[in-house]
């Protein structure tokens, strides 16, 4: 009867365990641990990338907005130079301006002055004829003269006009001293300079030499705007 019961209890044990081994979980593949860091790893590096705005454009270069001027009546543009030895002066009847300017966004400020060649006159029609033939000027071939200036910068109390002058086809850096000031219709822009002729190749045969025309030429410029709407 001992015998029995021991072979019973014996059997009793042997089944349990069975089913204890039967309902354990399954062990986990030893590959799984080491995959599953490696998705929130790759995630942070990507997500900069994708944040940032592919077409922001770089600072500096977003467009300013800049009050627009054009040339009113009134205005003048006088040149003088020396000839044989005296000072002669001239001016010219037609040009144009063009002016966008906000003395807070200098950067962003342009100018454009169109000159036509032939109307230059100096109260002597020879001497203007001389002016405007090929061997100075040359208004048939090149009948216009333009002064281009991409930003405005300060120069002391007043501003300076930066851009580039084409004459006689040629093209050269300039900088023009200007002063503007405000008034009942818009602005007033004046300034002077003095260029160098033979920079700009105005002189060819005996005018090349400086003995009867002298080389620097002195602009003068002052001219009323209204506000383009």
């Amino acid at each position: 009867m001992t015998n029995y019961l021991a072979l019973l209890a014996t059997g009793t044990l042997l089944v349990t365990a069975a089913c204890s081994a039967g309902e354990a979980p399954a062990p986990k593949p030893a590959a799984a641990p080491a995959a599953s860091p490696a998705v929130p790893q790759a995630a942070p590096a990507a997500a900069p990338a994708a944040a940032r705005p592919a077409t922001s454009p770089a600072p500096g270069n977003a467009p300013a907005t800049v009050a627009r001027y054009q040339q009113a009546k009134g205005g003048s543009l006088e040149f003088g130079f020396v000839q044989a030895g005296a000072a002669t002066q001239g001016h010219f009847r037609q040009f144009s301006t063009d002016l966008q300017y906000d003395e807070k966004q200098l950067a962003a400020s342009r100018l454009k002055v169109t000159v036509q060649i032939g109307s230059l006159d100096t109260q002597d029609k020879d001497r203007d004829d001389t002016l405007k033939s090929a061997e100075l000027l040359d208004a048939g071939k090149f009948p216009t003269a333009q002064f281009v200036a991409s930003s405005f910068a300060r120069r002391g109390a007043g501003l300076e006009a930066v851009g580039k002058l084409t004459l006689h086809g040629v093209t050269r850096d300039l900088r023009v001293p200007l002063t503007i000031r405000t008034n009942a219709d818009g602005l007033e822009i004046s300034g002077e300079t003095t260029i160098k002729r033979l920079d700009y190749d105005v002189g060819q045969g005996d005018w090349k030499s400086t003995e009867w025309v002298g080389d620097e030429v002195k602009l003068q410029y002052r001219v009323p705007l209204t506000r383009a709407k």
